[in-house]
């Protein structure tokens, strides 16, 4: 019997060998995972802005009126009327081209507007942070909103 009681429990050096992997586990994951969570900030950062113009849109289609999504530059932030101001996650840069295809530099702030038909004034915003960029196109024709993500031409 007295074999079959060591059988069942774990020597001192097993459960330091156990901390000492726990230890390590411990320290080197969190940086692992640090690395992605701008990013992911970022592509949901995208995500939401897309969608508040996506209901800009429905909304100025069911409503037979014209709706605009307001985006500030600086801070970069962005509203519909009617819902609260969204700012972006800190280090997230916004930039705006408007459907003529100009960037807007000097102002800070720029009016994306949807007609009760689906159009749109058009745009094409850029937020970037790190290396990594996402493009959300506004078609002017069709109102139709797309999301992109842009290879390391951040700026």
């Amino acid at each position: 019997m007295t074999s079959d009681a060591r059988a069942r429990g774990f020597t001192l050096l097993e459960l330091l060998v156990v901390m000492v992997i726990v230890a390590l586990l411990v320290a080197l994951v969190p940086p692992l995972f640090s690395g992605a969570v701008p990013g992911a900030r970022l592509k949901g950062a995208a995500r939401d802005l897309a969608v508040e113009l996506r209901y800009a849109r429905s909304h100025a289609i069911t409503r037979n009126q014209d709706m605009e999504v307001r985006l500030n530059l600086e801070p970069p932030a962005y509203a519909v009327p009617g819902r609260a101001p969204r700012p972006l996650p800190e280090g997230v840069k916004m930039q705006v081209v408007s459907a003529t295809s100009r960037r807007v530099l000097q102002p800070t702030s720029y009016r994306v507007r949807f007609f009760p038909d689906g159009s749109s004034s058009g745009a094409q915003i850029t937020l970037s942070g790190g290396s990594r960029s996402y493009r959300i196109g506004v078609d002017w024709l069709t109102g139709r909103v797309d999301i992109a993500e842009s290879s390391g031409d951040a700026g």
